[in-house]
């Protein structure tokens, strides 16, 4: 987990000076400069998130419990018994 969280710090601030790096040699923003600042959050994640999802040790699957089963109703009730008019076109 250190190594991740190091990785990402490094990560992060490589984006930002490349970004500053392209900025300073082309003399505008573009879309290098643009990329490189976007793939910075997804750095920051890496380094800040404290267990990405695919290093979760548990199981999820013993969390499901199968439902009982429903009882389907075959035929839909009458909307006048249940108190709704009828509509008029």
């Amino acid at each position: 987990m250190r190594a991740r969280v190091l990785a990402g710090w490094i990560l992060s601030i490589a984006f930002i000076l490349l970004s500053g790096k392209s900025f300073a040699e082309n003399g505008q923003l573009t879309t290098e400069s643009w990329g490189f600042l976007l793939l910075t959050p997804l750095a920051f994640a890496l380094a800040l998130s404290p267990n990405m999802p695919w290093e979760s040790e548990e199981s999820d699957e013993s969390e499901w419990e199968e439902d009982e089963e429903m009882e389907y109703v075959t035929q839909a009730p009458d909307p006048e018994e249940l108190g709704f008019d009828v509509p008029v076109l």
